[in-house]
């Protein structure tokens, strides 16, 4: 059964870095989805978990519009994502539960691992960005809601609406430093803090690959540096045969010189 869908994933599309990003992003949609539907929460903390909803529903439909623009078969691409585009729509509360077959790809994907996640290895670049665009999401979103309901409560608090709470995540993983919402309780230090390294190490990462990426070679570069070093090898092969003949050819000169001094 393994062979088989080995042998299945190989003849369909094998999902890309941000692909993968994408069905992480639909699990964590789906916790906050859960949340807005199940647990008591009150007015203004559902309008926050709808806000941050809605940005990844942003995020879901660009992807798949790339997604379709960059395809061999824009309408094969459709045919097999629709469902996808449709559970994007943040209108449509109910409509995101279709977010769940996002989730049953992630536990698919799990289980060929192997074939799946090693060859994405290969693309440095587009994995590290895509597990970057995880990550920024993840930690301001929840960083957000943690901070709003530590702080919301608090008389000496500035931070009283979802719009306070998201523009503060923002702001501070940035490490911009307005000013203007900060927390006043220790708890909400605490956040702030872990928000301003993990801030500091993502653009600190971010901004290493773009220097990489300007300091890499080009592919003809690399293509040529590649070609030198294969002329270099051969150079070295030759040198290496010719010493030999030139040695076992001084070898017969002297065998003969010998025998002409014998003689």
């Amino acid at each position: 059964m393994q062979k088989q869908d080995k042998h299945q994933l190989n003849h369909q599309h094998v999902p890309g870095p941000f692909d993968i990003a994408m069905m992480l992003l639909s699990a964590f949609a789906m916790i906050i989805v859960i949340c807005i539907f199940v647990a008591p929460i009150d007015a203004e903390t559902r309008r926050l978990l709808l806000s941050i909803d809605t940005f990844i529903c942003f995020v879901f439909i660009i992807h798949f519009i790339i997604s379709t623009i960059k395809a061999d078969s824009k309408v094969t691409y459709f045919k097999r994502h629709w469902l996808e585009l449709l559970a994007s729509v943040p209108l449509i509360e109910q409509l995101r539960l279709l977010r769940l077959l996002q989730i049953f790809r992630v536990i698919k994907m799990l289980t060929l691992a192997k074939d799946v996640f090693i060859p994405m290895l290969a693309k440095r670049i587009q994995t590290t960005m895509a597990g970057l665009l995880v990550f920024m999401i993840t930690i301001v979103a929840s960083s957000a809601v943690a901070i709003f309901i530590i702080e919301s409560d608090n008389p000496d608090s500035n931070i009283k609406t979802a719009e306070d709470a998201l523009w503060w995540g923002l702001v501070t993983i940035s490490t911009v430093g307005y000013g203007d919402y900060y927390p006043v309780t220790s708890a909400g230090r605490l956040i702030s803090s872990i928000l301003i390294i993990s801030g500091v190490s993502l653009f600190g990462v971010i901004s290493g690959y773009i220097a990489s990426s300007f300091s890499r070679p080009s592919a003809a570069e690399e293509q040529e540096e590649e070609t030198d070093r294969a002329i270099l090898k051969q150079l070295l092969i030759e040198n290496r045969q010719l010493k030999h003949e030139m040695q076992a050819e001084l070898k017969q000169l002297r065998t003969e010189l010998e025998k002409f001094k014998q003689e």
